[in-house]
Order: structure tokens, then sequence, then C-alpha cells
């Protein structure tokens, strides 16, 4: 590689041609070489809720469970948090990410590792009296962390959820967002809960979350309800999208956005199955991710397929049974493209960066394809991203 970039691929002795003289030579003759995979939604900070956290559960337990920890965490609480689920992250294969940070410690976390992606500041106002006061926290930490941005690491805004954040204020973020050219990500569609409270104005939430939407006409959707917004728009990401109809399907394909699967965090929660081969069929764009470790199991991508796969398997009606290069791709380039970094990472190309990962396999599949979802791999190496050092698990 060159400038960290891709320089050349192909046989060792058309390589070696290629490489400066003092170029280092790292052997894995039994490793599978890959792009650095791709996880498109964590909550790094909320590492260490696993701790405290039961799952499974339904996801109103999880929500009230989640509430009272979130408000007493610390910053340095969320950083010691970060740091570790970068560790995590490493381990797994994973040198780009979709972080959603409540108090923006993640950020700091993965600038000091030197991971590439981008971190959506979490945005929340449930009372449009608390609006400018939430705004102008939003824009000081944007202001003020925007002069650490690089073509690594990237600022974005995460307005929560459709029950969380008011109209105006949604109106109010995206238009921001809008005239600074920031990406946006909203958790969406997750839970029967959320539609029915959206939609409906009834269930659970209703005396808890029910002011949030008081000026919006019922009949919606959740998803359609975005749409209403304007949230829906090409390039956008919506996490989760599991209670869909084809109506909010037809949208979601139509208006281009890009739909965060996480299909462990799903089941942990009892919120239902993505209908996930409808959605490939209307044509949505569809990438995996493995949430954050308060409702997933692992930061492993892999993990996430494998889980995926037992979807496929249990429930062919609902999930398509793809070939494993299809299902890796939701964590390599098309992961990537949901961030707005195709043109960077998510494959292995000339003139891209060089952010690999080596794995091992103790098995004797061929494909390495199989092998790596069905082989038990093992990490060998993820180059290191800030001082050039190529460290070994």
């Amino acid at each position: 590689m060159v400038n960290r970039r891709i320089r050349a691929i192909g046989q060792f002795k058309q390589v070696q041609r290629e490489a400066p003289y003092q170029a280092q030579r790292v052997e894995f003759p039994d490793g599978i070489l890959m792009p650095g995979l791709v996880n498109p939604h964590t909550h790094l900070e909320n590492t260490h809720f696993a701790d405290y956290i039961k799952r499974p559960q339904s996801f109103n337990q999880w929500l009230r469970q989640m509430v009272r920890l979130v408000r007493t965490q610390t910053f340095d609480d969320a950083l010691a948090a970060a740091r570790d689920g970068i560790e995590q992250l490493l381990k797994a294969g994973v040198t780009c990410v979709g972080e959603f940070s409540r108090l923006g410690a993640s950020f700091v976390a993965l600038r000091e590792k030197g991971l590439r992606g981008v971190v959506f500041k979490e945005f929340i106002c449930l009372r449009d009296e608390n609006l400018d006061e939430r705004m102008s926290e939003l824009i000081e930490w944007l202001q003020v962390n925007e002069r650490y941005e690089s073509e690594r690491l990237q600022i974005a805004v995460g307005p929560h959820a459709p029950y969380t954040v008011t109209p105006k204020a949604f109106q109010r973020v995206l238009e921001w967002a809008k005239s600074h050219c920031r990406r946006w990500c909203v958790h969406a569609a997750e839970s029967p809960a959320e539609r029915e409270l959206v939609e409906h104005r009834k269930g659970a939430w209703r005396l808890w979350l029910g002011r949030v939407l008081r000026d919006v006409p019922k009949g919606f959707s959740p998803i359609r309800y975005l749409d209403w917004l304007s949230v829906l728009q090409e390039g956008a990401l919506l996490v989760h999208c599991v209670q869909v109809d084809e109506r909010d399907i037809a949208l979601l394909a139509e208006r281009k956005v890009w739909v965060v699967h996480c299909p462990r965090s799903n089941a942990n929660l009892k919120v239902g199955i993505m209908p996930l081969r409808a959605m490939r069929e209307a044509g949505v764009r569809v990438c995996l991710a493995t949430d954050g470790l308060a409702s997933a199991d692992s930061l492993s991508p892999l993990d996430e397929i494998r889980f995926a796969r037992q979807l496929a398997r249990q429930f062919p009606d609902r999930y398509p049974n793809l070939p494993p290069d299809e299902w890796l791709r939701m964590v390599t380039i098309n992961a990537a493209s949901a961030l707005g970094m195709a043109d960077l990472v998510g494959s292995l190309e000339v003139g891209k960066f060089a952010e690999i990962a080596v794995f091992t396999v103790d098995t004797p599949i061929a494909d390495p394809y199989e092998a790596l979802l069905d082989g038990h791999p093992k990490i060998a190496l993820v180059p290191e991203l800030v001082d050039g050092v190529v460290p070994t698990f």
C-alpha cells in the first residue's frame, strides 16, 4: 500500500514488483484476507450495560431499564465503555462503524484508536418548550468537535426516534443537518409499542410519550410519519424497521434510504422479525449491524450473519436464504455505502484505504465465504490504524 491505500492486488510476484524495497512483508498462508468489516450501527457507550441488562426481555421492560442506566452514566463511564467496545470491534475484524453517541464519549474513543466511521450525535427533545436549549446543546457539541473531524471520522446527527423527538424538533434538526451537509440516522419502526403509539396513540407508552406526538395526525405508521416529516431522504439511515407493512416498504425503496437491520437485537427485545425477503424484493437497501451490547450478544458482524442465516432456515417466508457472499456484502461494501464511505473502504480495490482483516479458520471448508461463516474463524490481523504498527491477535 502507499499512503495507507491499496497499491496492488494479485499474485505475490506481481505485488512484489509494485512494492517499495523497504516494504514490510506479513504472511498468513492459511488466512482469509478481506476488507475490514463495517458495523453500521453501534452504541459503544452502552458496552458495560451488558453486565446489568437481562436478555431476552420485552422491549418495554428493556427501555425502562435503559432509561435508569443512562441517567446515572457519567462521561468517564461512557468513555471507558466505548474504549472496551472498540477493543471488541477490532477483535471481530471491524475497522469502520456507524456509532450512535449519547454523550460524545465514543467520538473521543474512536479518535484515540483511529477507527473509521460516522458518529451520529444523539438528539432527544420530548417537549417543544425545551427545543431551543436542546438545539443549542447539540450545535455547541458539533461546533466544538468538528475541528477534530477528518477523512477517517465524521460527525452527523441522530434524532433518536419518532417517539422521543417532537415534530418541530425533527424539523429544526433536519434543517440544520441539510444546511451543514450532515447525514442523519433515526431508530424507526422497531417495536409494536412504537407503532401503536404513533399510529393510534394507544398502548403502554401513551401516557409517558404521547405528548411528543400531540401535533401529529393519527393514522401514520412510524415510517409514513417520518416521511411526512421529510426524514426519508436519500442517504438517510433508518435502524430496525421491523414493524413495517407493504406501503412502508414501498416508501423505503422509493426514497432510497438505507435500512440498518439488527436481527439479534430484535430477537433479544422480542420486537418481531423484519420482512427482509419483501424488502430486498422491493429494492430496499439493507445492511446488517450488531446494535450495542445492551441488546446484542457481541459486536461481531459475523455473529450477526450466523444468526440471520438461522432465521432464514426458520422463517423462509420472511427471510431470504442468501448465499454467503451476499451476507458478507451486507457487513462490508453495503454497510460502507450506508455510511457514505464506499469510495474509501468496504472492498479490496486499488486506491481504497488498506483497512483489512485477516481471519484464520480451523476447518477443511474450501470455500472462503462458507469458512468465514461456518468455520469458527479467528481474527489474526487488523492493521493498526494510528501508528502504522501491524498487531496480531
